[in-house]
C-alpha cells in the first residue's frame, strides 16, 4: 500500500525549525523531513512509495505540479500526514486515483487552514486536501506557490500554537504550529487522545 515517504522544505534558517521540532516533542529530526536552505519557508515537494508514480499525467504547468509527488523511496519513517492545498479537490482526487487510490472521506472544514479537506489513509500515514473555502491560509498559499504541500502532521506535545480540538488528519486534538510568517508552512503536532 502506499505511504508517503518525505517531504522536502526550503527554510531560511534550520535553528528554527529545530526549535519548534524540539518543543514540539521530536528527539531527532524526523527521517522523513529534508529542510535545506531558501530564502522563505516553504514545502518544495513530497514524495510517494509504493506506488506507480509513473502512472501520473503530472501537468507542465508549475501552479499545478506541486500536488504530484515525486518517485524517491528512502524507506525512512512516513509522517502522520501531509496536507496539499487545491483550487478543486474533485480534480486533484482524479489525478491522484493512480497512485492513493479512490477511497476519500469528508473531513469537514477547517478554520485554520479556511478550507474543506477531504482525507485518504495510506499505510502509515494520511493525504489531506485542502480546498479552500474563505480567504484565509490555504487560500494565500495557492496565490503565492500554485497547488501543493502546505502542512505536515507529526506526532508531540506540543502546546504554543493553535490548539484545536479536531484536525483534517486524525479528527483529533492538534496544535497548528506555523514555521515562519504568512505563507510559511504549518506543523500539526497530533496530540495522544
Amino acid at each position: 500500500m502506499a505511504e508517503i515517504s518525505h517531504v522536502r522544505i526550503a527554510v531560511p534558517e534550520q535553528a528554527s525549525l529545530n526549535r519548534i521540532l524540539r518543543e514540539g516533542g521530536s528527539q531527532l529530526f524526523p527521517q522523513w523531513l529534508y529542510a535545506e536552505p531558501g530564502e522563505e519557508p516553504r514545502i518544495l515537494y513530497w514524495g510517494l512509495r509504493n506506488a506507480p508514480t509513473q502512472m501520473l499525467d503530472v501537468p507542465d504547468d508549475p501552479a499545478r505540479a506541486g500536488l504530484y509527488p515525486r518517485a524517491i523511496d528512502d524507506w525512512s519513517e512516513a509522517p502522520r500526514g501531509l496536507v496539499l492545498a487545491t483550487l478543486d479537490a474533485e480534480r486533484a482526487m482524479a489525478d491522484l486515483e493512480p497512485v492513493v487510490g479512490t477511497d476519500w472521506h469528508d473531513a469537514g472544514d477547517d478554520k485554520v487552514l479556511g478550507a474543506r479537506c477531504w482525507r485518504v489513509v495510506l499505510e502509515r500515514s494520511v493525504l489531506v486536501l485542502a480546498e479552500p473555502s474563505a480567504e484565509g491560509y490555504a487560500a494565500a498559499c495557492l496565490a503565492r506557490f500554485g497547488e501543493g504541500p502546505i502542512a505536515m502532521a507529526l506526532d508531540g506535545r506540543q502546546t504554543a500554537g493553535r490548539s484545536v480540538t479536531a484536525n483534517p488528519v486524525n479528527d483529533g486534538p492538534a496544535v497548528w504550529v506555523r514555521i515562519g510568517p504568512r505563507t510559511a508552512p504549518f506543523l500539526l503536532f497530533l496530540l495522544a487522545r
